[in-house]
């Protein structure tokens, strides 16, 4: 494969994303769908905006990439393969990522056609295999077209509207904290910090907790960010006061603030993939819990009337 090839496909690639991020819908499925969603106790695989760009490519500039004993491998393909492999190689660059697509879908064209020849297009293993496939395509196709309908950006700023931009302002707090084991090393933790060293300083020096490294530093929080005996007292401090050691399960806590403001409402822009996650969780437990309702299950050695999910594994 020459250099001039490769880039022009890697431009194709790189074309088929562009498009999908200048259109709404494939926004939201590249921001929801590329994790994956738990569905009513399934989870279910992320259909994201891979394969609504491979069923849109057709319609567009659907390039074939390689040719393999007569048969065409295009853009789409690659996409589909995106999408299957996509998580495992997240972490390679792209033209790696790309290379390492086409090649393994030349292999699979390579022994489907050597398995074409050894007689096996009837084989059952390969039946079945087509039949659960089959479903699969349905399934994601379906999931796919029906949460677009239902988590659209109008939709997302209606949702912002009802649960953000209509909140009341929340006092948050920027804090430090130390952790220790006992209640005897946070009163001895106290005792330095009483004797005139900085609250940081001790923290780095003796809390055991995620903070150490930062001197305490919590940032800013708000009540229902910590456990309540936490934001208890937290809340209750005033600018510099250094609190009694708290105890959670976590430990024991020596707690200090050093400013309070009203937490700023953010903007839409700031957490509409939050909003999107929200949103998507939400209508695929709906969608699954409705379909599941409407559907007649059967689960061998089940009571009757009993849950319509399977408990354990047979037998």
């Amino acid at each position: 494969m020459t250099q001039g090839l490769l880039r022009s496909l890697r431009f194709q690639l790189n074309w088929g994303r562009q498009q999908a991020v200048g259109m709404s819908r494939a926004m939201l499925l590249g921001s929801i769908f590329a994790v994956g969603v738990f569905a009513g106790g399934m989870t279910v695989l992320g259909t994201d905006v891979r394969a609504e760009e491979a069923g849109d490519a057709s319609k567009a500039d659907d390039v074939v990439v390689a040719t393999v004993n007569g048969s065409e491998i295009r853009f789409s393909d690659v996409l589909l393969a995106e999408e299957e492999m996509g998580q495992a190689l997240a972490q390679l660059p792209e033209q790696t990522r790309f290379q390492y697509m086409l090649s393994m879908l030349i292999d699979r064209q390579i022994l489907a056609d050597a398995a074409l020849k050894d007689g096996l297009a009837d084989d059952p293993g390969v039946l079945q295999r087509q039949a659960y496939f089959d479903k699969k395509a349905l399934r994601d196709v379906y999931w796919t077209k029906r949460l677009l309908a239902e988590v659209t950006e109008e939709k997302a700023k209606e949702y912002y509207q009802e649960t953000i931009a209509a909140a009341e302002p929340e006092e948050e707090i920027h804090g430090r904290h130390l952790l220790v084991p006992s209640e005897e090393a946070a009163r001895a933790a106290m005792a330095e910090i009483a004797g005139g060293k900085p609250f940081a300083e001790v923290a780095a020096a003796v809390s055991v907790g995620p903070s150490k490294s930062e001197g305490g530093d919590l940032g800013y929080f708000v009540r229902g960010d910590m456990v309540p005996a936490f934001s208890d007292v937290a809340f209750a401090l005033k600018d510099g006061e250094v609190s009694e050691p708290v105890k959670t399960k976590f430990g024991w806590h020596v707690i200090t603030v050093e400013d309070r403001r009203m937490r700023e409402t953010p903007s839409y822009e700031a957490v509409r993939s939050q909003l999107m996650s929200e949103m998507v969780q939400v209508k695929s437990q709906e969608l699954m819990d409705s379909l599941r309702e409407g559907a007649k299950i059967d689960l061998s050695g089940s009571e009757e009337g009993g849950s319509s999910r399977p408990v354990i594994a047979p037998e």
